[in-house]
């Protein structure tokens, strides 16, 4: 689904990203850990052709989906109409918007309400919800979870876990370390601009959480 290979970016005299390699089948959730500055964004935008790569490349295999760290979706507009907009312009089926909408558990009375009536949460389903309408294979999430309190996250891990096993990659960024231990399959732990290193995931425990949180402090404490 995602290969990448030595990937780097530039701005001025800063390297934001060094030499990144990784790749990502289907069926896969993959986590990119990092303190803020360390480059995740960056990368992420690279990959996806947001931002223009210094050397290296990205290859795309099949239809994704990028949900940015902050989403910005018209206030005035409701969560179907804003869903079903993308069905036309997409050509997906036109059902599909009620689908990704109930999957990410928001009421019939909700979706047709404008979003300037919903809380940060709701807003950020909406958000969801509008990534993973059309079925896509490689889903790119930049802190997902944002404006969600701890059962909107349990629900929308669920919602990964569901999409991860009819064979969707993910590669998710995030802060929260609890949550991408319960869902990735292994985590990539990125300072100063470089992955440092990969970290697999086999029990999705606490303890694991705990270890992948002190790797993260050893290699941010590391100098460039």
């Amino acid at each position: 689904m995602l290969k990448v290979t030595a990937l780097s970016k530039r701005y001025g005299e800063n390297w934001a990203v060094h030499d990144a390699r990784l790749d990502i089948a289907g069926g896969e959730a993959v986590g990119l850990l990092g303190a803020n500055g360390a480059g995740k964004s960056t990368l992420i935008k690279c990959i996806l052709a947001l931002v223009h790569a210094t050397t290296g490349s990205a290859e795309l295999t099949g239809p994704y989906t990028y949900l940015p760290e902050q989403p910005q979706l018209p206030l005035s507009l409701s969560a179907l109409s804003i869903l079903e907009f993308k069905c036309r312009a997409n050509r997906i089926p036109m059902e599909q918007a009620s689908t990704a909408l109930a999957e990410v558990r928001l009421s019939d009375t909700d979706i047709v309400r404008p979003l300037r009536q919903y809380s940060k949460g709701m807003r950020q389903r909406v958000s969801l919800a509008f990534a993973l309408c059309g079925d896509p294979g490689l889903i790119v999430l930049d802190e997902p979870m944002s404006g969600l309190d701890a059962l909107g996250r349990a629900q929308m891990l669920d919602v990964f876990r569901r999409r991860k096993a009819q064979g969707a990659a993910i590669l998710m960024s995030s802060h929260i370390v609890s949550d991408m231990v319960q869902l990735c399959d292994r985590v990539l732990v990125m300072a100063h601009g470089r992955i440092r290193e990969s970290v697999a995931i086999a029990e999705h425990s606490l303890a694991e959480a705990k270890e992948l949180e002190s790797r993260l402090a050893y290699w941010t404490e590391q100098r460039p």
